[in-house]
């Protein structure tokens, strides 16, 4: 008999525990768990799991890119077709301000998230319009296909495309068609007329073509491979069915959902080059219609029947992912707005704050947060304020400056896990300002010095004085950051009650610099995380707009949309970093009345997990 080292070149490890898994290296690995008798593997496996929803329900829709830059435009509804065009990040979906020149469905579509390209469709007519994507805009391209088609296949890129097969508002059709980047040229047809169909591809002279129907309905399943000079027939699907989703290569192929059977299928296949093999795991989402991007081994899928908004990503590997999400936690015990924080979203310190119109103006209440629940502790501030710059750890914090019952303070406190301690107060009396570092080496910058005048100040703390340093480039309150003493970044604000803003800035430890802008300006705004990896969340569009719910990624260059919190609200505490956030308190309406709602922010999670083996 045949040993394992002999097959795999490696032997049975015999272990207590399980091992940590590596890399793609670790495929195949096999040990024996003394502690729970079982024989196990990291064996690599396919399966979906939920993305960020579409803004928009939409169905018959086209889609280009990758799992994490994605594209999605046309569809319906309206009946007529819509241009709408959104963006995903392998988190969440944002709209384009621009969409396509003309609206349309069923029409194809391929390329990157930065160079697309729409073909044909149904306006509800069909048409041979073409249009290419920038990353920001589309653009009409002068010569449309040769052969006007909706519910076609289409693949490659944006300078090396085809479409194939289709509807030309009478039959199924064979043709094909390649693209340059500007004109279209006719290749050789299909072996078998069909609409409804997709593909994959990289290039005009490389592709796959799989699915869709034949006059008058039948769903052979049948797929083409294409190498630039003639189709050829290969092995059929398993699952004969039209309007699938796909993603991949002619080699490495993906398809997902369709239809029949009706209403809706989640089947989903994969293709090796020779032939479709069916995966155990199907669409949490069964549907037809809608659109795919990425490849064979990290794809996503998203809109389609029933103007889904639903988004599902394809993982092939050893790892399982959970989806990105905000989630309710435990109530303050005291509401409070323009509370501040500090920690951890496990461990986390509730700092001063506003809690009611009319009622007891501020608050010196301490708590303290475990991950699911608050906890008033007997510590209180020495000195009632809200707005304070804070920064450090459930118990080792500061809080400075902030604005007391007559007006802005130069306040400084100290927290030990125990009780607050009074200490040199900052050299600029302001609040509404922000904090980021530790007890013992901290940074304030901005807020207001009252009753109006904005503040660029900043201040750094030796953990026995504050001193000043140079100022923000922009004054402003109502702002946010994230960070140590020496490497900060600030965001939002603005010169309320004038307006907000949206620019951030970034600290080295000497002076400030502007890098770009959050997507959407605001201030009243909560913030966690450092100058490289930073989360941006809720705020206020004062005046137009009470309280917001916008969520925005920082990654050390730009920002991205994130999935919204589940209450917009604005001047509220926050703890934590990107990838692990608490927001808590602050307020929702046009009134100072504070919640004492909390919710927790959790990033996508990747888990490495074990196959049992057994003998059967």
């Amino acid at each position: 008999m045949t040993t394992y080292n002999e097959i795999a070149g490696r032997r049975v490890n015999f272990l207590s525990s399980d091992p940590t898994y590596v890399d793609t290296n670790s495929n195949g690995q096999v040990w024996y768990n003394s502690s729970t008798a079982t024989l196990k593997s990291w064996l690599p496996t396919g399966a979906w799991s939920s993305g960020g929803n579409l803004n928009t329900g939409t169905n018959q829709i086209a889609g280009a890119g990758t799992q994490t830059a994605a594209l999605a435009f046309g569809g319906i509804p309206p009946a007529t077709g819509t241009n709408r065009t959104e963006l995903y990040n392998g988190i969440a979906w944002t709209s384009n301000p621009t969409g396509l020149n003309t609206a349309r469905f069923q029409l194809g579509g391929f390329g990157t998230q930065t160079a697309a390209v729409a073909v044909g469709g149904g306006t509800p007519g069909e048409t041979n319009a073409t249009e290419k994507f920038n990353g920001t805009s589309w653009t009409s391209n002068p010569t449309g296909l040769n052969t006007t088609r909706r519910k076609m296949g289409a693949s490659g890129i944006q300078t090396s495309g085809l479409a194939y097969g289709g509807f030309n508002g009478a039959n199924s059709v064979s043709s094909s068609e390649s693209f340059s980047g500007t004109t279209w040229t006719n290749t050789p047809s299909l072996n078998t007329a069909r609409n409804g169909l997709t593909g994959a591809g990289v290039s005009n002279t490389s592709a796959l073509a799989f699915g869709g129907a034949i006059d008058p309905g039948a769903y052979p399943g049948a797929t083409e491979s294409y190498n630039g000079s003639a189709w050829t027939t290969v092995n059929s699907m398993n699952t004969g069915r039209e309007a699938m989703g796909a993603a991949g290569t002619q080699t490495a192929a993906l398809a997902f959902g369709g239809i029949p059977p009706s209403p809706a299928t989640g089947a989903t296949e994969v293709w090796n080059g020779t032939s479709w093999t069916t995966s155990p795991t199907t669409l949490a989402t069964a549907r037809h219609s809608l659109g795919g991007a990425g490849t064979q081994t990290a794809a996503v899928g998203f809109g389609g029947s029933g103007n889904s908004t639903a988004t599902e990503e394809w993982n092939f590997g050893v790892y399982s992912y959970s989806a990105a999400a905000w989630a309710s936690g435990g109530n303050l015990n005291t509401a409070r707005g323009y509370g501040r924080g500090a920690g951890t979203q496990t461990a986390a310190l509730a700092i001063g704050g506003y809690p009611i119109t009319g009622g007891t103006p501020y608050v010196t209440a301490t708590e303290y947060y475990n991950g699911s629940a608050w906890t008033t502790v007997p510590a209180t501030m020495n000195t009632a304020r809200f707005g304070v710059g804070s920064a450090g750890t459930q118990t080792a914090a500061i809080a400075a400056a902030g604005v007391n019952p007559t007006g802005v303070d130069a306040a400084s406190e100290s927290y030990n896990g125990s009780t607050w301690t009074s200490t040199s107060s900052v050299n600029t009396a302001r609040g509404d300002l922000w904090g980021s570092g530790t007890q013992t080496a901290a940074l304030i910058f901005g807020g207001y010095v009252g009753p109006g005048p904005t503040s660029t100040a900043t201040e750094s703390w030796s953990g026995s004085s504050w001193t000043s340093v140079n100022s923000l480039n922009s004054a402003r309150r109502g702002l946010a950051g994230g960070g140590t003493q020496t490497a900060t970044i600030a965001f939002g604000g603005g010169p309320m009650p004038s307006g907000v803003g949206a620019s951030t800035e970034s600290w080295n430890g000497t002076s400030w610099t502007a890098v770009n802008s959050l997507t959407t300006a605001r201030a009243q705004i909560g913030g966690a995380g450092t100058q490289s990896l930073a989360i941006a969340f809720g705020g206020s569009l004062y005046p137009s707009t009470p309280a917001v719910a916008n969520v925005e990624s920082w990654n050390g260059t730009s920002w991205t949309n994130l999935p919204s919190m589940t209450t917009a609200r604005y001047g509220f505490g926050a703890s934590g970093n990107r990838n692990s956030t608490l927001a808590f308190g602050g307020a929702t309406g046009n009134t100072y009345d504070a919640t004492v709602a909390t919710e927790m922010w959790t990033g996508e999670i990747a888990t490495a997990g074990s196959k049992t083996l057994t003998t059967s």
